[in-house]
């Protein structure tokens, strides 16, 4: 089992190291299209972002304690979120506004959004959102909003905490934990989608939560009870967002090939969250069924769920939404069967049909473009359908320049940690988030590409980043020896 996990290794650092490298040079030439003018924005960006640098490096010499340490980086990132959440009156647009409308309708005693063919019974995923939303109006009937907008507010400066957390117990490393903090305050996407009214908000803290479980459980050998909870933690993270299978899977390969326990063991962690995880999506499920207020199960709608992946093969469209295929569903008159057999007959003949260098092509700038962009869309999506006159500081152009900027550093940091080898094999652990990354850049070569997609899983690129943090300060540390 050695050699295998040691060969799979290889090959994954390998295979990531090319494909981040196609992602960062495309990275780099985002920022030379967008249309660039050194504006007030720009300034602001950079302000800030030299100001966490500098203010960040005097903290982590400093001789307070380590948590006055981490709870000022968390004030400050609370400060950089809620001057964004001032600058911009942002409202729910596109998907987010038809759960934000949906659940105003069932909190009046209106549940049909969630059956028939219905945009939220065709996708279920959404259901969570749509009740929380519903939640929201309910308590809050005037600044429901602004409450959304401050639990954004609350959960994404936990995931900065869980960040540092999480590196810490790889590391062992409280420095390293406070660096991986510094970066997260001021991360682009982590920043930008804090007045986005999307599920990842939600999702993202207990995907970070379940992997410091499953880290302390499988690296501390703690009781199963651990992995029960990481189970459980992502399973509530899924409602949300449905994408953890990747996590689960990656979970199960790393219990595999990178453990040391007896076989028996093996088997024994991954029924416990495997059992935890399921049981939690189906009893939700099933309870909201059985209380009528959804027809179909949350993971399978009346729309079969291999019409994303239609969108995903339609090369004209670059794997992005088209109306091409959107408009299958209404064509087949919803028949589920029939639009399930036409999609997968339609992917066939993409795939059997364009010829292999040109599909090559396809796929690696659809891999390229689901990363390249450094606020993943953020900006758009803050400012889109808002006045200008509810617009303090409008960040296209400039503004938008200096985010790029700072993702660009991020990448490149993860790149130089993927050739830190003995430090990977040192800590295992990291290889989880090399398998994670993997597992989500395969399901976006399959799904519809949209740039916001990759906002669930952005924060690997932190951890990543601390990784080639070390390399640096290795070889600088050499240098001043001499």
């Amino acid at each position: 089992m050695e050699k295998i996990s040691k060969g799979f290794t290889t090959f994954m650092v390998t295979a990531l190291k090319i494909l981040l490298v196609c992602a960062l040079i495309a990275s780099v030439g985002f920022i030379f299209t967008i249309v660039y003018e050194f504006n007030i924005s720009a300034v602001i960006v950079l302000g800030i972002s030299c100001s966490t640098i500098y203010l960040g490096h005097k903290l982590v010499k400093s001789n307070i304690s380590d948590n006055k340490k981490i709870g000022i980086v968390l004030l400050w990132a609370i400060v950089i979120r809620t001057l964004w959440l001032l600058n911009v009156n942002s409202v729910p647009n596109s998907d987010y506004k038809t759960m934000y409308s949906a659940a105003q309708s069932f909190i009046s005693g209106d549940n049909s959004m969630f059956w028939g063919t219905s945009y939220i019974a065709r996708f279920p995923h959404l259901t969570m959102m749509v009740l929380y939303m519903g939640f929201m109006r309910n308590i809050f009937p005037v600044e429901n909003l602004i409450a959304m907008k401050a639990v954004n507010l609350f959960l994404g400066v936990t995931v900065i905490l869980l960040i540092y957390l999480i590196i810490r117990k790889i590391f062992k490393n409280r420095t390293y934990g406070m660096y991986a903090a510094i970066i997260a305050s001021i991360f682009p996407p982590l920043v930008t989608y804090t007045g986005v009214f999307c599920t990842e908000n939600i999702a993202i803290p207990f995907y970070l939560l379940s992997i410091y479980l499953f880290i302390v459980g499988i690296k501390d050998k703690k009781h199963w009870w651990i992995l029960s909870l990481c189970g459980i933690t992502l399973a509530i993270g899924n409602l949300f967002r449905m994408v953890a299978l990747v996590v689960v899977i990656a979970y199960v390969m790393y219990i595999i090939l990178y453990t040391t326990e007896k076989v028996r063991m093996k088997i024994r962690n991954i029924l416990v969250i495997g059992a935890s995880y399921g049981l939690i999506i189906c009893t939700v499920s099933g309870v909201l069924q059985v209380l009528q207020i959804t027809e179909y199960p949350l993971w399978s709608g009346s729309e079969p769920g291999i019409t994303n992946v239609l969108k995903g093969t339609n090369y004209e469209s670059g794997g992005a939404w088209n109306p091409e295929d959107a408009a299958l569903p209404e064509q087949y008159n919803y028949d589920y069967d029939i639009i399930e057999e036409k999609s997968r007959d339609i992917i066939v003949e993409r795939l059997t049909t364009t010829p292999p260098v040109k599909l090559f092509g396809f796929y690696v700038k659809k891999f390229v473009l689901q990363w390249n962009q450094g606020d993943l869309a953020g900006v758009f999506w803050t400012e889109r359908d808002v006045p200008e006159d509810e617009i303090i500081v409008g960040f296209g152009g400039g503004g938008t320049g200096v985010l790029q900027l700072i993702y660009v550093v991020v990448m490149v940091l993860s790149l130089i940690g993927l050739f830190n080898r003995k430090k990977i094999d040192e800590k295992p652990e990291i290889k989880l988030f090399h398998l994670l990354l993997c597992g989500y850049g395969l399901m976006y070569l399959i799904t519809e590409y949209q740039s916001r997609y990759a906002y669930i899983v952005c924060w690997l690129f932190i951890i990543l980043s601390v990784v080639g943090i070390d390399s640096l300060l290795k070889r600088f540390n050499k240098l001043e020896e001499r």
